[in-house]
């Protein structure tokens, strides 16, 4: 056993190896999860927008709201993606489109807090929501949005970000944001301007 310290080293390196094997096994798990969903994802929304890309009031009243959103969302979706500059296509977009359109990303990433979304997109989105929230009959909603706006509007030189007023308003924006009454009324809203939506 002269050498006995090479059994100690190989114990060593075989435990060492079933952990990267471990760990190699769960990464390639995770990975082959996530592809799956974003391949299902992608295959929900082209079922979406061939749903809804001839859609009717009839057919709008009788979808669930989140639906109805999505779908219309999805069909603005594949004219932005078939465009040389989205932030042009998005610029030439009716008001009930930007609409659609905002509102669909804003209770995407609106989750955790109001400042959430902001953080999360850029313009034209942020500039865009107010006005949104204000054609769908949500002006408690849109007033928190545009002092929001305000502070993350990277042309205007007179604001700067206040952490105070950031807290202050995503409070205001938890205790009267509710999910599906923004949803309601924007199923409402495309229910009256989906010729609109869809030209």
């Amino acid at each position: 056993m002269e050498y006995w310290y090479l059994w100690l080293i190989f114990a060593v390196l075989c435990v060492v190896a079933a952990f990267v094997l471990k760990k190699a096994s769960a990464a390639l798990q995770q990975h082959n999860s996530d592809t799956k969903q974003m391949y299902a994802e992608i295959e929900r929304l082209k079922s979406l927008k061939e749903k809804y890309k001839n859609a009717d009031e009839q057919q709008i009243t009788a979808a669930p709201a989140e639906e109805v959103l999505a779908g219309m969302c999805a069909v603005l979706q594949a004219k932005i993606e078939r465009a040389e500059n989205a932030n042009a296509c998005f610029g030439a977009f009716s008001v009930p489109q930007k609409v659609v359109y905002t509102l669909q990303f804003f209770l995407e990433d609106c989750e955790e807090s109001l400042s959430a979304f902001f953080k999360i997109n850029g313009e034209p989105l942020t500039g865009a929501l107010s006005a949104a929230l204000s054609e769908i009959g949500e002006t408690a909603l849109s007033a928190l949005a545009n002092e929001m706006y305000a502070m993350y509007d990277e042309n205007n030189e007179e604001t700067s970000l206040n952490p105070t007023e950031v807290f202050r308003l995503d409070g205001a924006f938890s205790e009267i944001f509710a999910r599906d009454s923004v949803l309601e009324h924007t199923k409402a809203y495309i229910a009256v301007h989906y010729a609109d939506i869809l030209v």
